[in-house]
């Protein structure tokens, strides 16, 4: 498939706010036909990782301009399920095995009916006898190459990658640079931004396209880079990279401005034939063969010292023959409309229905956390510990009619340790997830809806049962008087608190990385609490709008329900040792704290629709982060 673009843009929007827009890709033109590697080059800040997720639409806020796949105007959804996009971090699932990784893969991502070759991609790659080990314990060349083979899973035609050799040793490298050579060679789009290779490097890419502050300066055959350079005046010294020399050039504006309007920002094609040029005897003057290309036309002047000749470049049409599979396409080196076609046919986004994608999801998700043990051992201790010091501090004092105030105090503690428990945990978590999520849903692995159920699911089997584990250290150490709905309610107001704070941490995560989410998350949840504890001492006097105000804090509906589970539910008087305690009557501080009228079932009731409403904006972070 040719990828073709003309006159496009990408402005992004400046921190500041109002700030003012950046143009950072200027109405630049280009073309990578298909069965090529293609290396887009240029100084940092140049545009190409910018250029590149324009192009395969990884970014489309702010891109304007015209992209065209084979000649013709794209279709962004197909054009989506035909190409995959590798990201400069080498984003893996972890706690996998390189099998385990690849069978998740073809399982959603191989077309219905079909079996993935799993075994030989990993044999192409090199992967095949480190299959059973855990994705996190690879080298850096290993990870690069099994991300492409994680996207080899459904042969696309397309791939584009953001620095794929970036932190790699000068062999691994290469040899990443080899299977990206051999990819384009089976008759793929092969893209990929690369910074400033080396000579020996650079002349394994097909062709080239040089960006400097969001200018194309150079578009075409690796070949031909030198020579135009000659042309225009600026010859590469000798046994100098060429590489490195363009981008010194780019350090002058004059130059860059000169190498844009010569090279059309992009317009024309630069290409020269496979002989290398001759030196004349005596001189330091090469004989040029450099052909010219544009879109308007479809013949090539090449100019060989003062003779000129043209020879016909033939366009890109599609092949009307009928093939039995893309792969066979690919291999023969002709990526034509009638893979177009083919995916035509197939109107839906996944390879997968929903239920198919929850449940291997929901495999994936519980043999990660439960092979986490160093993660499961700490909570476990955590929830152990915590109980035993609160259990400590409130021993058997949940049947004692003098100590009102701590009982409020053991009602409060608890809510908050679930709160604060759980708030933090997807705070710092799940914002590294996030991008791996946004790769996979971008490549079409799955949609968003059946990876949040699967992941709301999967987190309930390990947090309810150590959340019941802490309930009952405390519910037992602190005497408060044992009958099953009490206990059950008990568990149940921990639970939900729970499960409500993790919806506000994972809305939270899902929109701001790990550094602003630890300032938000406290203070996020600081008017919740602040709500939680007012006017304990004075309940009765409470205007009507500060009383409607704090059933919008989950936290104190978790305090008043945990208050009226522990003296509700027709509880006996509690032990006085004084001659007289106020307090004694369960229903006389229920009264007191103004919430005879209340139940434990509507709190928890307020507080899963709270828990709705931050797990709702979990789900619609992710999809606007998602989406631009």
């Amino acid at each position: 498939m040719d990828l073709e673009f003309r006159n496009l843009t990408y402005t992004v929007q400046r921190r500041l706010p109002r700030g003012p827009k950046k143009m950072v890709v200027k109405g630049v033109d280009g073309r990578f036909m298909s069965g090529q590697l293609v290396a887009i080059m240029g100084p940092s800040g140049a545009g190409k990782s910018s250029l590149l997720n324009a192009l395969s639409g990884y970014r489309s806020g702010g891109v304007t301009g015209e992209l065209l796949v084979n000649g013709q105007p794209r279709d962004e959804h197909l054009f989506q399920k035909s190409s995959c996009y590798i990201t400069q971090e080498d984003l893996l699932q972890p706690l996998l095995t390189v099998r385990e990784a690849m069978d998740v893969a073809a399982r959603l991502k191989a077309p219905r009916g079909s079996k993935a070759p799993s075994e030989e991609i990993l044999q192409e790659m090199g992967l095949l006898e480190h299959q059973h080990t855990r994705t996190d314990l690879l080298s850096g060349g290993q990870k690069k190459r099994l991300s492409i083979a994680l996207e080899l899973v459904n042969n696309p035609p397309i791939f584009f990658l953001d620095e794929p050799t970036s932190g790699l040793d000068t062999v691994t490298t290469t040899q990443c640079v080899k299977v990206l050579k051999q990819l384009a060679r089976q008759g793929r789009t092969v893209v990929c931004t690369i910074h400033q290779p080396a000579a020996s490097l650079l002349e394994m890419f097909d062709q080239v396209y040089v960006l400097a502050d969001g200018f194309c300066i150079y578009q075409g055959d690796t070949a031909a880079m030198v020579p135009f350079l000659h042309t225009v005046g600026l010859p590469c010294p000798r046994h100098h990279n060429p590489a490195d020399f363009i981008i010194e050039l780019t350090e002058t504006p004059e130059f860059v401005t000169m190498l844009s309007k010569e090279i059309m920002n992009g317009q024309l094609y630069k290409s020269a034939k496979l002989e290398q040029p001759a030196i004349e005897p005596n001189t330091n003057q090469m004989q040029l063969k450099i052909s010219y290309q544009t879109d308007d036309a479809n013949e090539t002047e090449i100019i060989l010292s003062n003779e000129k000749c043209t020879y016909k470049v033939p366009k890109f049409e599609g092949s009307s023959a009928s093939v039995s599979s893309l792969s066979s396409q690919l291999s023969n080196g002709n990526s034509s409309m009638a893979w177009m076609k083919m995916q035509k046919s197939d109107s839906s986004e996944y390879s997968t229905t929903f239920c198919e994608q929850f449940s291997i999801l929901l495999a994936r998700m519980m043999k990660q956390i439960f092979r986490n043990k160093q993660g499961m051992c700490i909570q476990f201790i955590h929830h152990v510990m915590c109980g035993v010091l609160i259990g400590t501090c409130f021993f058997n004092m949940a049947n004692d009619g003098t100590q009102m105030f701590n009982h409020l105090k053991l009602c409060v503690g608890l809510v908050i340790f679930f709160a604060y428990t759980q708030i933090m945990v997807p705070v710092l978590v799940y914002p590294v997830e996030v991008k791996l999520v946004k790769k996979e849903h971008f490549n079409c692995w799955y949609g968003i809806t059946p990876y949040y159920a699967a992941l709301t699911v999967s987190k309930l089997p390990v947090q309810v049962t150590f959340n019941i584990i802490f309930c009952t250290i405390v519910y037992f150490m602190t005497g408060v008087p044992f009958s099953v709905i009490r206990f059950v309610a008990f568990c149940l107001v921990g639970n939900v608190v729970s499960l409500a704070a993790e919806g506000m941490g994972l809305a939270i995560g899902s929109v701001f990385n790990v550094t602003n989410g630890c300032a938000i998350g406290p203070s996020a949840i600081a008017p919740f609490l602040g709500i939680a504890i007012y006017g304990f001492d004075f309940a009765h006097e409470i205007p009507l709008m500060m009383n409607i105000l704090m059933k919008t804090s989950f936290i104190r509906c978790g305090i008043v329900a945990m208050v009226l589970t522990i003296f509700g539910f027709d509880r006996q008087p509690l032990q006085c040792d004084d001659m007289y305690c106020h307090f004694a009557k369960p229903e006389v501080l229920i009264k007191y704290l103004d919430i005879e009228h209340s139940s434990v079932w509507l709190e928890i009731a307020t507080m899963l629709g709270i828990m709705f409403v931050f797990r709702s904006m979990s789900y619609i972070g992710l999809r606007v982060r998602f989406s631009t």
